[in-house]
This record gives C-alpha cells, structure tokens and sequence, in this order.
C-alpha cells in the first residue's frame, strides 16, 4: 500500500488494517522463518505442494501520519506474532509482537545525512551518512524526555507502508531468537532436543582413542651380551 507524499498534510491521517488485508498477511509472513530453509529437515524434502502453507494470524497494524516542514512522521502500533527457528533448538515458535513505534522520513538527502555528488561532481552530505536527529512527542503525557530518531532518506514519491510495516517488525525481532529463556538446545553429539529429555549419548561408554592399541605386544629386546 502505497502513500503519495503530496498527500501527507500537516494534519494527521490515520491507516488501520488487519490480517484480512493482503499486504498485512504478506507483509508478515515475509518474515517468518521456516524449517524448510533449513537444509535437510523434513519439510524441505517434502513435494512443493505438499509444503506447510503459511497461517494467516491475527495482526492488527495502526498508521498516524503527518508532515512537519519538510519531514514525514509516521507513528503508530503493530500487534502480531512472527514464526521463528530458535537458535538454541532450532524448533519453530511463536514470537509476540506489540509495540508503539515512530519514525521520520523525507526526501533532503543533506538532512537525513546521505553522502551524494552535486551537479558538479562534487560530494556533499555534511553528516558524514549519519542522520541528524529530531525528537518525537515524547511519552504518554508529553513531558518525558523522547529517544532520538534518525530520519530515513526516501528516493520514491511515496511512501511503501508495507516497507514501513516490515522494518518496524524486524527492529523488534532479537538477533539470537530463543523458544523459552532457559532452552536447553540439542545434543551435539546426536541432535536430540534436550528440552524433551536427556539423549542416550550420556550412557554411552566413549571408546578411547588408543583403543585400537589394546593387547598390541611389542616385541622382545634383544639379550645384552
């Protein structure tokens, strides 16, 4: 779903969709990870029309947005949950998303701090690629001190809300994702899910690696004279 620029005003304009919207649905489940990106695993072996399709979950998305001078802010909520691969057990979860977010975006590529050659080959960008900065309104009563934003450079005429909706997921998604805080992970000797119960590999006697020199003789010295 695509906002045109011009249409933005200084007053708010609000956008609400749910799951039953099909750039919602896609948008989310763009970002699900699945076993069968993992080679070898049941589900990437299986005929492509019998492959697990992807569910349709409930998602409720919120866009507030309005120009301030020459920028676009763009607040609002995101309920969902994504699928992920625990990186501990590799077992497929769930994960919540429900966040408030806010962010900034315009067409000056001076201000949102992006290096770029003038029209005579000269560079410019005095921010050296890092964005300045602009404050949000603030907490619930507007009198809390508000975290810096940086402002996002925009080439297109508009704005692509699905694009937006997807960077905002993927911000809250943890870089080592886990299926429970004390996930026990797998065996590595034999990949069993430890969160299921413990693996034989415990029980089983390690032959040493000098095994194979056992009841090897040496030969007898020979007699001194």
């Amino acid at each position: 779903m695509k906002i045109y620029l011009h249409e933005i005003k200084e007053t708010d304009r609000e956008v609400v969709a749910n799951e039953s919207e099909k750039w919602v649905a896609d948008t989310v489940t763009s970002l699900d990870e699945s076993t069968a990106s993992v080679p070898g695993s049941p589900e990437a072996l299986r005929p492509a029309g019998l492959k697990t399709k992807p569910v349709v979950r409930p998602t409720f998305v919120r866009f507030n947005l309005r120009r301030v001078d020459d920028v676009i802010v763009v607040s609002g909520d995101v309920d969902t949950t994504v699928q992920l691969l625990c990186s501990r057990c590799a077992a497929p979860f769930l994960l919540p998303i429900n966040e408030h977010f806010t962010a900034l975006y315009c067409k000056d590529k001076e201000m949102a701090g992006i290096a770029y050659l003038d029209k005579n080959a000269n560079p410019r960008g005095q921010n050296k690629g890092y964005a300045r900065h602009a404050h949000d309104e603030g907490g619930a009563d507007g009198n809390e001190a508000a975290d810096d934003l940086e402002i996002t450079y925009i080439a297109e005429e508009y704005l692509d809300l699905p694009v937006v909706l997807a960077e905002q997921i993927q911000l809250r998604i943890p870089f080592q994702p886990l299926c429970k805080e004390d996930c026990k992970g797998i065996c590595a000797n034999c990949g069993a899910d430890l969160n299921v119960g413990r693996c034989a590999c415990a029980k089983i006697v390690k032959e040493s690696p000098f095994a194979a020199l056992k009841g090897f003789k040496t030969a007898p010295g020979k007699p001194k004279h």
